[in-house]
């Protein structure tokens, strides 16, 4: 029997470690991807998302079916990865000269790695890897609030109700973000329009 994740939480409340666990297999890639699209270092991403499910835990015992269990993981994860911001901001990161010559850089996107179809040639490969990159930058222009709203919604598939319900904000504020963001995404792909 599939049970919902809010009946799964209820379960854990009455003492289910086993719900638990599955809520935690069930969520645990995409709290990880919205996690990272905040602070784009997989390492730091990967300790968030603990912290954000260790804080789940602590919420079993208040719990209460009110929002979707989703829009309250993704409310723990948001607040998770907000604290880490102001950390960073308050005390300034000093990298090494080792780190500088580093083979990975940490603020690079994840790009997935796979067997490439003969089909396509390397100069499509490369296209599309330029497309990505050109992407991921002009996304990286944008406002930190406009970045968070397209997103959530663009990337993490979340609806507006949803994202008004973690960031605790008017839903009318979500749509206008959006569109601004939209609005703002245009202007930077512009040169790029005929090869996208």
């Amino acid at each position: 029997m599939i049970h919902t994740d809010e009946q799964l939480m209820l379960s854990v409340k009455d003492g289910n470690r086993d719900a638990f666990r599955i809520l935690t297999e069930r969520h645990y890639g995409n709290t990880l991807n919205f996690i990272y699209r905040f602070v784009k270092n997989q390492t730091l991403a990967e300790d968030l998302c603990q912290e954000t499910f260790l804080r789940l835990w602590r919420c079993v015992p208040t719990y209460r079916p009110i929002a979707k269990f989703r829009t309250f993981l993704y409310h723990i994860a948001k607040n998770v990865c907000l604290k880490q911001l102001a950390k960073e901001q308050r005390t300034p990161q000093i990298e090494s000269l080792d780190a500088a010559y580093s083979d990975e850089d940490e603020n690079s996107h994840p790009i997935t790695v796979a067997i490439a179809d003969t089909r396509y040639s390397p100069e499509a490969l490369l296209i599309a890897k330029e497309t990505y990159e050109a992407i991921q930058s002009a996304i990286d222009k944008l406002s930190k609030e406009h970045q968070v709203v397209f997103r959530m919604t663009e990337v993490q598939g979340l609806s507006y109700q949803e994202v008004a319900t973690i960031l605790e904000c008017p839903i009318g504020t979500v749509a206008s973000r959006k569109n601004a963001a939209i609005r703002q995404l245009r202007k930077f792909l512009a040169p790029y329009r005929t090869s996208l």
